[in-house]
């Protein structure tokens, strides 16, 4: 038996129980998970809101998907990992069959499910993922960088997707993902880094993170006007929306120059109404949407990164909590009152 966080219903909350520990097919690996992180998903499948029924969430259901852990043991057909290989998970579980995945799209799979949400998650003592999901992390990777190389690839996917270096880059949203695209931003050499949120907790976070990064408040700066006058007028060669916010998606629009390009990876909680016309048509916009990793190259270039010294997550990191306050520490991630939380396991 082991412990779990375990979402039994629909009804806001959830519970730690003793449940069985998972059992492995041939194709999967079983994983003592060391840390894990709390992702927005997980706040919203404690509340279970309307995200949840649009992505056919299920439930009952183990949550969790951000994590790191030690393989105890692997199917007859694994060869990817082994038994004592310290791993990370891919949230993203494709089916490795329809046209997408055949062709180097896996992240976007037609039939993709995701660990946490349509199967049993990592908020547990083992896990268990396809062997296709397990990436293998340096031995001497500290548990909790581990656990959050998930939702770093993410900002690492979106920072990367076009040339970065020399460009005046704003960010919209600072939770953990948008420090963590600053951080990239910032390492990968953009110049200057514009930090947007309206939580200053997470504004004094993102300013420990380089000495190029200008952090921003909408309530009470003029983020179009100083964005464009530190651009000699321009606007931004760069704005990667974090925020899920329609506002600031109108204001990203807004402040980026013409033959820009913006990255869309929050995600909105209604439609966003905008001036195609002069802010996409008239500027020749290039606009991305951007959901997850690409499997594996954003792996491959966040580990570069993490070995490279020049990352700071240590500073994103703020809060850790044991197994049994997996339910402060979704509320406290809730609050924005933390930058990363991180769930101690084993």
């Amino acid at each position: 038996m082991m412990k779990a966080v375990y979402k039994a219903d629909r009804s806001k909350g959830i519970e730690i129980r003793e449940l069985p520990e998972p059992v492995i097919s041939d194709n999967e690996v079983l994983i003592k998970v060391r840390s894990a992180a709390v992702c927005g998903s997980d706040i919203h499948l404690y509340n279970w809101n309307d995200w949840c029924d649009n992505v056919h969430a299920k439930n009952p259901i183990i949550i969790g998907h951000e994590f790191c852990g030690e393989v105890v043991d692997v199917g007859s057909n694994v060869s990817l990992v082994k038994t004592g290989d310290l791993v990370a998970g891919e949230t993203h579980i494709p089916c490795g069959t329809c046209m997408l995945c055949r062709t180097g799209k896996q992240h976007i799979c037609q039939d993709m499910k995701i660990v946490g949400v349509h199967t049993d998650g990592a908020f547990a003592q083992y896990t268990k993922i396809p062997e296709i999901c397990a990436y293998k992390l340096p031995a001497d990777t500290p548990h909790d960088i581990g656990a959050i190389y998930e939702p770093f690839t993410i900002a690492v996917h979106g920072v990367l997707k076009d040339k970065i270096g020399g460009c005046s880059t704003a960010i919209f949203g600072c939770g953990p993902i948008g420090l963590f695209a600053v951080n990239v931003a910032s390492v990968c050499g953009a110049s200057p880094v514009f930090a947007i949120d309206i939580n200053d907790y997470r504004l004094k976070i993102a300013q420990k993170l380089s000495d190029n990064v200008i952090a921003l408040n909408p309530h009470r700066d003029k983020i179009v006007e100083i964005v464009k006058d530190k651009t000699k007028g321009y606007g931004a060669d760069v704005v990667i929306e974090l925020a899920g916010s329609p506002e600031a998606t109108r204001m990203g629009f807004e402040l980026l120059r013409k033959s820009g390009r913006i990255c869309i990876i929050g995600l909105h909680s209604r439609e966003v109404s905008l001036d195609f016309v002069n802010n996409i048509t008239y500027k020749e916009a290039t606009v991305y949407g951007v959901t997850g990793r690409e499997m594996f190259e954003s792996w491959y270039q966040a580990e570069n990164l993490m070995q490279s010294g020049k990352i700071n997550v240590k500073d994103v990191l703020t809060h850790e909590f044991p197994l049994e306050e997996t339910e402060k520490a979704i509320l406290t991630a809730q609050e924005g009152k933390c930058g990363k939380a991180i769930i101690k396991i084993s």
